[in-house]
């Protein structure tokens, strides 16, 4: 019933273990594995479609409608609710449950150990140093989000300094264009998508902004990378940590062939 464990389920359980998925799987705006998700049959989230599915498990997110899990705990469903990612810790806490809670333990495992893989070296390496460029998460209304969400934990995994939590916001906030030119970050990423006309992005196309970030903007990970909290996010984290290997060299390093 909920986008992000929907991922989670398809990289863990057999096909034919899946009853259904939320509407959101198939929305590419909305999910990383939007192809994968064609292949099977979706819910709007109503306790009478699930009911009629007559699951064994019910999965849920942290703001599914809790009116509708109630009912259907009262009828009797096994429903699990797996909390919001905030580090790359609770992703590998949130397989480990989910891969216990549908008899796939040994599928978790492996399914934490490409994740783990596929991180690029010392990605979780604390502190970062004093010298480490600062990047500034800067999206759609001017939202940004801090040290304590799942955006700012891959930015820090890819050996940026988040300029929010250099701003102490802790969780999701916003930062306004004046403050952002002002504090003159290393980069300011602002997702695949940015480019869109709309209301909510028109500040990234501000004129003073791109005048002052212009070869500083950063849009090449779609949003689906950074929402959920499941492997998936080890590309968006390889592709920044990339990004900063060519870009940010420390003074008189060579740029590794």
């Amino acid at each position: 019933m909920n986008v992000c464990t929907d991922q989670l389920l398809m990289q863990l359980a057999e096909p034919e273990n899946i009853r259904s998925l939320s509407f959101l799987a198939r929305d590419p705006d909305n999910s990383a594995m939007a192809e994968d998700a064609k292949r099977y049959p979706v819910n709007y989230g109503s306790a009478e479609e699930i009911i009629r599915l007559d699951p064994d498990l019910v999965l849920a997110g942290e703001f599914t409608t809790q009116p509708t899990l109630f009912l259907l705990r009262k009828l009797g469903y096994t429903v699990i609710e797996l909390p919001l990612a905030h580090n790359l810790d609770d992703i590998r806490r949130n397989i480990k449950r989910l891969a216990r809670a549908i008899g796939e333990t040994e599928q978790g495992a492996r399914l934490i150990e490409r994740f783990d893989a596929a991180l690029p070296p010392r990605a979780e390496q604390q502190p970062l140093a004093q010298d480490a460029p600062v990047a500034a998460l800067y999206w759609a209304n001017g939202l940004t989000s801090g040290d304590d969400t799942l955006a700012g934990a891959i930015v820090h995994a890819a050996g940026f300094r988040n300029l929010a939590g250099e701003l102490e916001i802790p969780g999701n906030g916003q930062i306004p264009i004046e403050l952002l030119i002002r504090a003159a970050p290393d980069l300011v990423i602002t997702g695949a998508g940015g480019d869109s006309p709309s209301l909510a992005t028109e500040k990234i196309h501000h004129p003073a902004l791109q005048k002052a970030f212009r070869g500083k903007l950063h849009n090449d990970i779609s949003s689906t990378a950074w929402v959920c909290g499941t492997p998936l996010v080890a590309n968006a984290i390889a592709s920044l940590y990339e990004f900063r290997r060519v870009n940010f060299q420390p003074r008189g390093a060579q740029v590794e062939k």
